[in-house]
């Protein structure tokens, strides 16, 4: 369950950091 909302948190950082960069 932890390792869900760790990946969750990684994911929506490199969504955020992909949108910054396009």
């Amino acid at each position: 369950m932890i390792t869900n909302l760790l990946f969750l948190g990684a994911s929506t950082l490199v969504v955020k950091n992909v949108g910054n960069i396009t």
